[in-house]
């Protein structure tokens, strides 16, 4: 029962042992990163990662690493914060710090007892490890192993290093819920329940909604949305390629596509609006709400625009092609942002 300064009794334990696993898994990583950078290990050739560890946050950060790091790592940490929000209101049985990783995991409840019990020990050590690493690096200023250590005394504090704290009681706690009736979770992402609202929908099986946006709007007018800017993605990643290679007659070649906004001329801009404002308002039968947009039962999406494909074939085989339809926008989505911020830090194409 280790918790000397009582904060189990101010604070939930589960969001403690979130935050210490959460911190344990970090640390581990840095630490095993730490050795591997001074032993002298890159990721690239580049010049700016030639450094030392001590240095290497602020290369990281004149070269720009830094702010992808934080927009990857805040992502993943919306994800978590869903997924402890859900544990909270009792809507899955999810225990803290598991985001659903089964890999090299035991099937056995003693196995796996001893699996979380291994991966705490651990990562208790590591943040002791990582702050003594960093502390000896600044003060002695050279890299791993900064000075001569007993191999015998190394390996006698990583094995007396066994704070367990109260993992009996989270074992019970733990085979109290594993009693109750287990939740059906997301197929997507297994640390959240599975969303409500997807029924019928295509890609309904993979169950990813962690923002539970189907819960507070129409799902159809989402996946409207959704494959709605898909389409106009996989049109924009092509376009944003064939950039380099050709130009419409009466605009001004740009082969950086991120400076065409200001080099197309007003006739060019004035024709694109129209136009997209034509297809917006003439699409729906003047009728673009939420509320009645759905009218008749027609499908999210359906424009009756190359449905031709369609004719022939089986369900199985027109939902396959719409999954594939809205994977491929999914991707799209992600790839044109990639593609923009790829020529705004290169400053070209």
């Amino acid at each position: 029962g280790f918790d000397p300064m009582g904060f189990s009794y101010a604070f939930d334990i589960r969001w403690l042992r979130e935050a210490e696993l959460k911190h344990g898994r970090i640390c581990m990583l840095a630490t095993l990163g730490w050795v591997a950078t001074d032993l002298g290990m890159r990721v690239s050739d580049n010049a700016a990662f030639q450094v030392s560890t001590i240095d290497a946050h602020l290369s990281m950060v004149k070269f720009g690493s830094m702010s992808q790091m934080l927009v990857w790592l805040g992502f993943a940490e919306l994800f978590g914060f869903m997924a402890m929000i859900r544990m909270y209101q009792g809507k899955t049985d999810r225990a803290a710090g598991d985001f659903g990783f089964r890999a090299l995991y035991p099937k056995d409840e003693a196995g796996q007892y001893q699996m979380q019990l291994k991966e705490l020990r651990n990562g208790r050590l590591a943040m002791l490890a990582y702050g003594g690493i960093v502390t000896a690096a600044v003060l002695t200023g050279k890299p791993w192993p900064f000075f001569a250590v007993a191999a015998q005394r190394v390996g006698a504090s990583s094995s007396r290093s066994a704070f367990c704290g109260s993992l009996k009681t989270q074992a019970v706690r733990g085979s109290a819920m594993a009693a109750k009736a287990e939740m059906e979770r997301s197929a997507s992402l297994p640390f959240l329940p599975k969303p409500a609202g997807l029924t019928g929908l295509v890609g309904e099986e993979v169950g990813f909604d962690p923002l539970a946006f189907a819960e507070s709007f129409d799902p159809r007018w989402l996946r409207e949305a959704e494959l709605k800017h898909g389409r106009v993605c996989m049109v924009a990643t092509v376009g944003f390629v064939a950039e380099q290679f050709m130009t419409f007659p009466g605009f001004t070649p740009t082969p950086n596509a991120n400076e065409a906004i200001y080099s197309a001329n007003p006739a060019g801009w004035a024709a694109l609006l129209f136009l997209a404002g034509f297809i917006e308002s003439t699409s729906y039968g003047g009728k673009m709400t939420m509320l009645d947009m759905f009218e008749g039962k027609r499908d999210p999406g359906n424009f009756e625009f190359g449905s031709g494909f369609l004719k022939g074939k089986d369900d199985k085989q027109v939902n396959d092609m719409k999954l594939k339809e809205l994977s491929n926008g999914r991707l799209a989505m992600m790839a044109i942002g990639g593609m923009i911020h790829h020529n705004f830090v290169v400053q070209g194409p």
